[in-house]
């Protein structure tokens, strides 16, 4: 997300957690679960969406902070644009938008594919605990999935065939989501311009999080594209050959000015990339956009071809053993409760066929 790093004064308004059943109107009702993450702008939740005639299926939901009433108009505006953009998007790369909608005024809401897994964050994290590091091949098919999910966002096109041209602008460790089937998923493809439509930064710690991802042009204020995306989809890449972009301990001074110069921070004992990813690594990060990858759909083609030369293939069955291993039987109850949720009968609802059968009294089926 393209960003001034200044303090200023919220302009969201935090929101209670939402009821655990929300009427959508037209018969459609969600049944709220878990939380599953919080964002700088929303928090997502598992669900069960019910549709009018009793059909159930589980999604997860982002939630929107309610919003000020001096800049409602421009946030659900933009809000409304991204999604619109994002749902235009089909690619088994990216987190499908299903549906929009507001759970109040000044409160939208997102139906989202639910992606039950980890993501590259947690994934990471995990494995330090334990000091061992990702395996190439696995960081090599992740950053590939990705790659690939950039290229056919950029690639999208409306009905009438005009180009989407769409672009992630906060592609970050944490958007990139691993299901315990073995899939990489993008989400939040666009969703930036919402929180960019605000006046203010909801908080500074968050805006700082948010550096540690993004290209230098982006941390000085112009807006993100597809050339962002690359130098993102480089330090993700940095991230799990290497190691963080910057140090732990680092002040917020310090990242700001180090995300402003495109300062990729590297230990002098890090390990180093194969010399099939150093090259296309090294572009993907120039700090001058003009000398980097275009676009990620050229990155994926180079991606493809260190992959190729080091003999990786279909990564799913390495990445599913990685999160067994790393979550335990997390993946297991995770699944086992997604499958309920699918499963799980509907509720009793009155038949309102009744009158025109001849029965005395509608009957609940």
């Amino acid at each position: 997300m393209c960003v001034h790093l200044v303090a200023m004064p919220h302009t969201s308004l935090v929101s209670a957690p939402p009821r655990s059943t929300l009427a959508l109107g037209d018969g459609r009702v969600l049944h709220l679960g878990a939380q599953l993450g919080r964002g700088r702008m929303a928090a997502v939740y598992r669900a069960t969406f019910q549709g009018a005639m009793g059909l159930r299926r589980a999604v997860a939901v982002k939630v929107f902070d309610a919003i000020a009433s001096d800049e409602r108009e421009a946030v659900l505006a933009a809000v409304v644009h991204a999604a619109t953009r994002a749902a235009g998007v089909a690619h088994p790369n990216i987190v499908r938008v299903e549906d929009l909608g507001m759970l109040a005024p000044a409160q939208p809401y997102a139906l989202l594919e639910l992606v039950a897994g980890r993501s590259v964050e947690r994934l990471l994290e995990a494995v330090r605990q334990r000091g061992e590091r990702l395996p190439v091949d696995l960081a090599l098919f992740v950053g590939l999935e990705v790659a690939d999910a950039l290229a056919a966002a950029r690639a999208a096109t409306w009905p009438d065939g005009a180009r989407l041209s769409l672009v992630h602008g906060d592609l970050a460790p944490s958007e990139v989501l691993l299901s315990w089937q073995g899939e990489v998923k993008v989400s939040d493809f666009g969703l930036e311009a919402a929180s960019r439509a605000a006046s203010g930064v909801r908080a500074v710690v968050a805006a700082v999080r948010a550096l540690r991802a993004i290209a230098p042009e982006c941390a000085r204020g112009r807006p993100a594209d597809a050339r962002s995306d690359v130098f993102s989809l480089g330090v993700l890449l940095h991230e799990m050959l290497v190691g963080p972009r910057f140090p732990d301990r680092i002040s917020d001074g310090d990242t700001l000015s180090w995300a402003r110069d495109g300062v990729v921070h590297s230990a002098i004992f890090a390990p180093q990339p194969p010399p099939a990813l150093r090259a296309l690594l090294a572009r993907a990060l120039e700090r001058d956009p003009v000398r980097r990858y275009p676009h990620a759909g050229l990155l994926a083609y180079d991606l493809r071809h260190a992959a190729l030369s080091m003999g990786v293939g279909d990564g799913r069955s390495f990445l599913r053993t990685a999160l067994a291993r790393a979550f335990g039987d997390e993946s297991a109850e995770d699944l086992e409760r997604t499958s309920e949720t699918r499963l799980r009968p509907a509720a009793p609802q009155v038949d309102r066929f009744a009158r025109l059968r001849g029965d005395d009294e509608p009957t609940e089926r």
